[in-house]
């Protein structure tokens, strides 16, 4: 009788364990699940006013191969009349500049959670999960993969000394090969890999090596 009780206890604490480790699985399973609610929401709000704002998205029947070769095309059309003084006649900024990565990569609002460092080698853009990532310039899409640390990323070749990377994805709408215009939606900012909350991690890389992002955007530290 003396080892009933003790027996007894250990049954209820192997049970209690159980259902509290299978309590914890089954919140972390609602919480992606609501988090991947809350992406499908947010895209199709923002889908839905895209179609209101434009009627004609169209997607083009260009290669690959093709769109490559007009973008540089344009791009050294352009050079070529600034060297030779005809910079006047260049359509402004959009197509002058479509190569070089100076615009934000997240749609509407957002915070610098984490500045550029020797340990740390990009931004951090804190904005809510399914806001849209867009690249920042136009190019060629290198890879798209999954990491353990930064999650679902996307890794865009500028045709020139420059390459961006766009980490922690929860969402991405292109594969490897494809080509890209600068501003266009890539992926939707989310909370994948090692991250405690949604955000954008972005990076700029000249020559390979990475540079601080903030130099080539407009934000105050």
């Amino acid at each position: 009788m003396k080892f009933i009780i003790p027996v007894l206890l250990i049954i209820v604490l192997i049970i209690t364990t159980l259902f509290y480790v299978e309590n914890v699985k089954l919140k972390k399973l609602v919480i992606k699940q609501q988090e991947e609610l809350e992406v499908s929401a947010n895209y199709i709000k923002q889908l839905n006013k895209k179609i209101v704002e434009d009627r004609n998205l169209v997607s083009s029947s260009k290669t690959s191969e093709e769109k490559i070769s007009a973008l540089i095309d344009t791009y050294m059309e352009e050079q070529n009349k600034e060297i030779n003084g005809d910079s006047g006649n260049v359509i402004q900024y959009d197509e002058q500049r479509r190569f070089i990565p100076d615009i934000e990569p997240v749609k509407g609002d957002f915070a610098i959670s984490q500045w550029f460092s020797e340990k740390h080698p990009g931004l951090d853009f804190a904005a809510a999960t399914g806001s849209e990532v867009v690249t920042v310039a136009a190019g060629e899409i290198l890879s798209v993969y999954y990491d353990e640390h930064y999650g679902n990323v996307i890794m865009i070749d500028h045709f020139n000394e420059y390459a961006t990377l766009y980490a922690h994805l929860a969402a991405t709408f292109f594969e490897s090969n494809n080509t890209v215009e600068k501003g266009e939606t890539i992926g939707l900012v989310g909370n994948t890999g090692n991250s405690s909350a949604p955000h954008l991690h972005y990076e700029i890389l000249l020559y390979g090596k990475n540079v601080d992002p903030a130099n080539y955007i407009d934000i105050e530290k």
